[in-house]
């Protein structure tokens, strides 16, 4: 699915189109995508103006004038697309066909907003999920959801990094990383990055991990993050942007996916082995 680049890349382009607009209507297609009552769902949003798009973790927020926000997460299939007076723009997950003759078979739930703009949420799978929380209830929400911090916000320093693996000694680095209850939104992409650029060897255990490797891991995600936002996120597989064009990150990723190839840095085939439950590439002689 989509990790904390992607997803906020989506964010600020959907941002720009849907702050200020007010949600005329809403038809529910498919009731499964709603978790929740359908009837309270399409009764508290409908008439209500989305005052901004912000995000947490892999999820998207519509904040809405009202006192609701609309949690929307595209896990592994989702797709966004907004239209307005016959422009498309579409975001997360490339659907065959899934921007045509809207709403199309994969459509699920359509947002009609004033300024003849509409917002469709398209899934083949059907694995995302659209979710109606009060704002004064998002904190604890994501709370109980054991979601962890956000490594872009200015408090997640070098010192809270360091504390928070002080707490993991015996886990092994990489899927902690990916465990969003340990940090928000990183995934197999930057986890894999962040160690290679690192040297460290995605196996290891954090008590292993000396002091000077704990900052160059810090200063290597936090900056392949940003970078990666910069450059519209990682099409590695299948995701797009707001504006349905692939991210550009993809041709600088230094070891993701290149297991059987030389690695960039030392000439010595990348290999790869499954590592909580997703394939992981590394270089035996860089990373150590």
């Amino acid at each position: 699915m989509p990790e904390l680049p992607e997803v906020e890349t989506i964010r600020r382009q959907l941002s720009a189109e849907l702050s200020g607009k007010t949600i005329k209507n809403v038809e529910v297609r498919l009731a499964k995508m709603i978790k929740g009552q359908v009837f309270r769902f399409k009764k508290k949003i409908t008439g209500a103006g989305i005052t901004s798009v912000s995000r947490r973790a892999k999820i998207l927020i519509f904040s809405l004038s009202n006192g609701y926000a609309i949690l929307v997460h595209l896990k592994m299939t989702g797709q966004l697309v907004y239209t307005k007076q016959g422009k498309i723009k579409t975001g997360g997950h490339p659907i065959k066909d899934g921007h045509k003759d809207l709403p199309n078979k994969f459509t699920h739930v359509i947002f009609k907003l004033n300024g003849r703009a509409t917002l469709f949420f398209n899934d083949i799978r059907q694995f995302g999920y659209l979710m109606l929380v009060k704002a004064g209830e998002l904190d604890g929400h994501f709370s109980r959801m054991r979601i962890g911090p956000e490594p872009l916000k200015s408090d997640f320093t070098l010192g809270a990094f360091t504390k928070l693996l002080l707490k993991k000694k015996k886990s092994k680095i990489k899927p902690l990383l990916m465990d969003q209850s340990f940090i928000a939104g990183v995934g197999n992409i930057y986890a894999t990055e962040a160690c290679y650029y690192s040297k460290i060897r995605p196996t290891r255990r954090v008590g292993s991990l000396k002091k000077d490797e704990i900052s160059k891991l810090y200063l290597h995600l936090i900056k392949i993050l940003k970078f990666a936002i910069k450059k519209q996120g990682t099409s590695a597989k299948n995701y797009i942007d707001a504006f349905g064009e692939p991210g550009e990150y993809a041709p600088l990723l230094k070891i993701y996916g290149r297991q059987g190839e030389p690695c960039l840095h030392c000439n010595t085939t990348v290999k790869s082995l499954l590592l909580g439950g997703r394939g992981t590439a590394y270089c035996p002689k860089c990373q150590v």
